[in-house]
């Protein structure tokens, strides 16, 4: 290349290096306070283990009055959940459940994991969901939980979350199959 046309490039780079930018440059993270992060891991955890104890006021005082939350029930259902007051009903239902077959439930967490800035935050937590039968056998669901909270004047309070399986249960074993009647060769 000449030195005319170099100098002409430089130029013309530099003018478009100067010039006004089209569109201002955004934050990309979030300014993660690790103060918040460890109230909510606490909160997270002690909701919970009210829910594990099957302490109903506890785990009432850790939602908001607005909580959406999708659960599953103890076949393995989907449950969709609107409000505490659903939640509430569910948690009823459930220790129900568990006291009616003599049971226990457990959970053993793994991992817990939440950012949080100075009003909202959000936990994922992997965890085993345990039940103890009344003859001190044991069932284990491998499970996730994402929550989100918000801080307000009574503190951290989930306002949504999700669980879900981590990993898929083991189906039954299929049945023998047997030729009908019909093509039954004699």
């Amino acid at each position: 290349m000449s030195g005319t046309r170099m100098f002409l490039l430089a130029v013309m780079l530099g003018a478009c290096a100067g010039g006004p930018r089209l569109a201002p440059q955004m934050q990309t993270t979030a300014p993660w306070n690790d103060a918040a992060a460890q109230e909510v891991r606490a909160q997270v955890e002690r909701t919970m283990d009210a829910f594990a104890s099957m302490d109903l006021e506890r785990f009432k005082s850790g939602l908001t009055e607005d909580v959406v939350a999708f659960e599953m029930d103890l076949e393995g259902k989907p449950v969709r959940l609107g409000s505490r007051d659903e939640a509430v009903r569910y948690a009823e239902e459930m220790f129900a459940q568990v006291k009616k077959m003599g049971a226990n439930m457990k959970l053993d967490i793994h991992s817990c994991d939440c950012r949080g800035i100075s009003t909202l935050a959000y936990c994922t937590v992997e965890f085993d969901f345990k039940m103890v039968m009344a003859d001190s056998s044991t069932m284990v669901q491998p499970s996730r939980n994402s929550v989100v909270l918000l801080k307000g004047d009574g503190g951290w309070k989930w306002t949504h979350w999700h669980s879900s399986l981590a990993v898929l249960p083991t189906p039954p074993a299929p049945e023998e199959t047997r030729p009908s009647r019909c093509c039954a060769e004699s």
